[in-house]
């Protein structure tokens, strides 16, 4: 019999709640198909001002209201409300106006570091307050690969976290959430914890998100065998190579599915006509 898991997955998009790219996707294909399967799937992404909140119920939840969050000098309140995706997952939306109360979902803006750095610490607070211990935490791309670092030293002596596992999704390696090592205080950790911090990256006067979630992640997976051996290499890397190759089998690559309700030919929204097994003839006329 299949165990059945606590999953916690953490996405700066998902689809249709947020689009720009294939995360989002990933994020709310992978989300529905682990909570047909039974899994205990619980989602967070951000409250965006775009988000249709009536369109997945979304309500607030109780003891989880006007929280305070702080990251070094920064300060922000937060709250959390629940709704479900299409099919019934749940999904956790992070409501912080002042950070995510924009035109876009991604931002040129200075505190963009801080809006994802925010995210991923209030999600892990919300599952401390709920009382829900994931076995595997699952983070994506550079907004939230800071989370398996948060683990070990923020949380380090919490026994809620003790058995999580934490597995970092590279989506798009383009983006690594760089920031300049002056704002090293924005991350909120003790100055013992900041030893953790990439020393060659500090140096160069950085601080290099995703980075980070490869080097502190149990687990590190991009969108295919051939793109996870890709990555390892300088020409594709795109300067974390070095950090990958040394993660050696900890690194692998797993090929994105489709999802079968989403790209149905018997409902699909893009196409102008429908058809199935027994309207072959409408396939061949589009």
């Amino acid at each position: 019999m299949q165990e059945k898991l606590a999953i916690c997955l953490l996405a700066s998009e998902v689809e249709p709640l947020s689009k720009t790219g294939g995360l989002a996707d990933v994020a709310g294909a992978l989300t529905r198909s682990l909570h047909r399967a039974g899994h205990d799937v619980r989602l967070f992404t951000p409250c965006y001002a775009t988000i249709d909140r009536a369109g997945i119920e979304a309500e607030p939840v109780e003891g989880l209201q006007g929280l305070s969050l702080a990251l070094g000098p920064n300060h922000y309140v937060f709250s959390v409300l629940h709704g479900r995706l299409p099919g019934g997952a749940p999904v956790h939306l992070i409501d912080c106006p002042e950070l995510y109360a924009r035109r876009a979902i991604y931002t040129s803006d200075p505190d963009e570091h801080l809006r994802f750095l925010a995210f991923t610490r209030a999600s892990l607070e919300a599952c401390r307050r709920l009382g829900f211990a994931p076995r595997v935490l699952h983070c994506n791309d550079w907004h939230t690969a800071f989370a398996p670092l948060f683990l070990r030293t923020v949380w380090a002596r919490e026994p809620l976290f003790r058995a999580t596992r934490t597995v970092l999704t590279i989506h798009n390696i383009g983006y690594q959430g760089i920031f300049a090592a002056e704002r090293i205080a924005d991350l909120g950790l003790a100055p013992a914890a900041r030893k953790l911090l990439h020393p060659g990256d500090l140096a160069g006067g950085r601080i290099n998100a995703l980075r980070h979630g490869i080097l502190y992640a149990d687990l590190i997976t991009t969108v295919s065998p051939t793109h996870a051996r890709e990555i390892c290499s300088a020409e594709y890397g795109m300067g974390l190579e070095d950090s990958l190759r040394a993660r050696g089998a900890a690194v692998s690559g797993i090929l994105n599915g489709v999802d079968y309700e989403e790209w149905d030919p018997r409902r699909d929204r893009y196409l102008p006509r429908h058809y199935d097994a027994g309207s072959l003839a409408v396939k061949g006329e589009l």
